[in-house]
Order: C-alpha cells, then sequence, then structure tokens
C-alpha cells in the first residue's frame, strides 16, 4: 500500500505540489483575516462561501477563468522552452483593440458562428505575430527577452489606446469607446443572469490542443526536450531556433484568443484604457502548473476563487482586497521554489528503488 501511493506520488508530484501550494496560500489568507479583522470569523466565513453564493457569483468566476486559461496555456508553450516570455499581457489588450476594429470595419458582416471564428482566428493570427518580435530578438540577437516584452508590453498599450482613439472611436457616447460590435460577432451567453459565454468552449478546446501537442507529438517533445536541456537537444539534432520560435508564437497567438474571447464575450464596446492583468495571470498560471496545460484550469480556478472572495471580503468586511495579492506572491513563491517537496519526491523515489533492487536480487 505505501509503494503504491509512494509511486502514485512520485507520478503525480507536479499536481500535488501544486495543490500543496495553493493550500497552504489559502491557508495563510485565513490567518491574515484572523490579524487584520474585527470579527475574523464572519469574513472567513464569508471569503469561504460567499464566491458559491448564487449563479451570478458562481458565474463571475468562470468568466474570469476563460481568457486566464488561455493565456496560461499559451504562456506554458513558452515554459517548455525556458523562456519567461512576458508578452501575453501586451497581446491580450492589442488583440481585443484590434479584431474590435476589423469587427466594426468588416462590411459587409460575416454571419453568425462564422464571424466570431474569424475574429478569434485573426486574434491568434496578431497573439502570434507579436510574439514572435521579442523571440526573434532573443533567438538572433540574445536580446533579454524579460525586458523586452515588458518594453514591449507598454508599445502594445499605447498602440491598443492608439487604434481606439483614432480609428474607431464613437463620438456619440460619453465615454471613451469603440463603435458597437455586430451583434453577429458577438459571443453567445450560456447561463441566464451571468456573462458566461460560447468562449469557454474554445478555451476548452485550446487546452486540449496544447495538451495533445505537447505530450503527443515530436514538436511538442522536441520543445520540452530543450527545456530541459538545450545542449542536449542541440546534440540531438533538434531545430533550437525554429522550435523555440514555434513555441513563442504558439503562446502568443494562444493569448491573442485569450484576449478575443474576453472581448467578443463581455463587451458590446472596446473601452479598455488600461491593462487587464490576464497575461500576468496566464504566467503565474503557468508557474503554478509547472508548464502542464491540464493543471492551469484547476489554478485557474483557486486564483478565480481567491479573487473573487478576496472582493466581496472588501467590499462587506473590514478587510481590504489588496491582501489576495500578498497570498498570490506566497503562492508563486512555492510552485517556484525548485526545493520545495522536491526532499520528499526524491525519498519517494529512493523507496521505489530499492524495493526494485530487492526484487530484481530475489
Amino acid at each position: 500500500m505505501k509503494l503504491n501511493l509512494n509511486r502514485f506520488y512520485v507520478q503525480n508530484f507536479d499536481l500535488i505540489r501544486t495543490i500543496i501550494a495553493i493550500s497552504i496560500g489559502f491557508v495563510l489568507s485565513l490567518v491574515c483575516i484572523l490579524f487584520i479583522s474585527d470579527n475574523p470569523v464572519a469574513v472567513i466565513g464569508t471569503y469561504i462561501t460567499k464566491p458559491f453564493d448564487g449563479i451570478r457569483r458562481i458565474g463571475t468566476m468562470i468568466e474570469y477563468m476563460i481568457p486566464i486559461i488561455c493565456t496560461g496555456v499559451g504562456m506554458c508553450f513558452m515554459l517548455s522552452v525556458s523562456q519567461f516570455n512576458l508578452i501575453g499581457e501586451g497581446v491580450v489588450f492589442f488583440s481585443a483593440s484590434f479584431i474590435t476594429y476589423v469587427a466594426t470595419q468588416l462590411t459587409p458582416n460575416l454571419p453568425p458562428v462564422i464571424f466570431p471564428l474569424f475574429l478569434i482566428f485573426v486574434g491568434a493570427l496578431v497573439g502570434g505575430t507579436i510574439a514572435s518580435v521579442p523571440a526573434l530578438l532573443q533567438l538572433k540577437w540574445k536580446t533579454n527577452i524579460v525586458v523586452s516584452t515588458i518594453m514591449l508590453n507598454y508599445v502594445l498599450l499605447y498602440g491598443g489606446i492608439y487604434v481606439l482613439y483614432y480609428w474607431m472611436r464613437d463620438p456619440k457616447p460619453t465615454y471613451v469607446g469603440s463603435y458597437a460590435i455586430p451583434s453577429s460577432a458577438k459571443l453567445t451567453y450560456l447561463i441566464p443572469k451571468t456573462q458566461v459565454h460560447t468562449g469557454i468552449f474554445v478555451a476548452v478546446a485550446v487546452l486540449i490542443f496544447a495538451y495533445w501537442f505537447l505530450f503527443s507529438t515530436k514538436k511538442g517533445y522536441e520543445m520540452r526536450l530543450i527545456g530541459r536541456n538545450e545542449h542536449f537537444a542541440r546534440y540531438s539534432g533538434v531545430n533550437i531556433f525554429g522550435t523555440v520560435l514555434l513555441a513563442q508564437v504558439m503562446g502568443g497567438a494562444m493569448a491573442g484568443i485569450g484576449g478575443t474571447l474576453e472581448q467578443l464575450g463581455r463587451f458590446n464596446r472596446f473601452i479598455w484604457l488600461n491593462p487587464t492583468g490576464y497575461g500576468f495571470d496566464g504566467m503565474m498560471l503557468a508557474l503554478i502548473a509547472g508548464g502542464n496545460p491540464l493543471i492551469v484550469p484547476i489554478a485557474a480556478f483557486f486564483l478565480a476563487y481567491i479573487r473573487i472572495g478576496a472582493d466581496i471580503v472588501g467590499q462587506i468586511t473590514d478587510v481590504p482586497m489588496e491582501f489576495v495579492q500578498v497570498i498570490q506572491a506566497i503562492i508563486i513563491m512555492l510552485v517556484a521554489a525548485q526545493s520545495f517537496l522536491a526532499g520528499s519526491k526524491q525519498r519517494a523515489i529512493v523507496t521505489l528503488s530499492t524495493k526494485d533492487m530487492k526484487e530484481e536480487a530475489n
């Protein structure tokens, strides 16, 4: 029985490690509440239960999960080749701006279903093209990809705002916003009283495709091989330049899909004037998931749960919403720490190896 548990632990170490890290963060958030609230019992009860209090709040969690699943899965591609690419934030913003411009300018409009699918393709194309820029800079001229993507995020942010102000701003509303997106381009709502939309099926398709590609194709294996040992991959004949570039382009494309789904699913006009945070959330999810797309939805759910709970607590109790940022930082540090639970995994491996050696000796 113990050996079976050890084998299960080793085989599912990344998932178990992620769940433990998130659980520790959640427990620490409860401890924080005990120290900063005058009525901690009531606040903890609100924090734990209120995110599930009604279909609207459950829907809000699902709505938040849709774009960050796409960006998180996209970042898994970049992490698979050991590239800490932060371009997702700018891609989400600019792709949403650009597809809105295409949707409002395309005449005549395409039929329903075909129109949003076309825009999703455009968003993916825009995201992949943008992500190729810092990738090529890093591959050809050894530019620091973290610095270049952070700087490029500002370019994309203000580029998206420029498109809004000078290409598609509707002068009629009293607020800054684009012309209305045609109804045939919008994604359909699935659950009454919420904005949960059909983009969730696209996010699931992106997730399945990413897992299949990374773990069932030769090119996906090459990406993961580069991430583990680039020198060995090069010695084995892997095209480092092309494979790394492909991984980052695919990651950018998925971030572009995330921005497109968010825009077509929840907004009638493009009204964003500030970064959404979805790109950085996606990178956080990819780190928590250890680059495994299948773990991204689990991490996304916990992040949505913590965020919505913190928002509710901040509105109706004496605990500020900002404490959730501390919890996120703790979770990231635990997951990013390579030695976290590494000793327990090593002991389980030694136990299994010792058992196998004894069986061979007998």
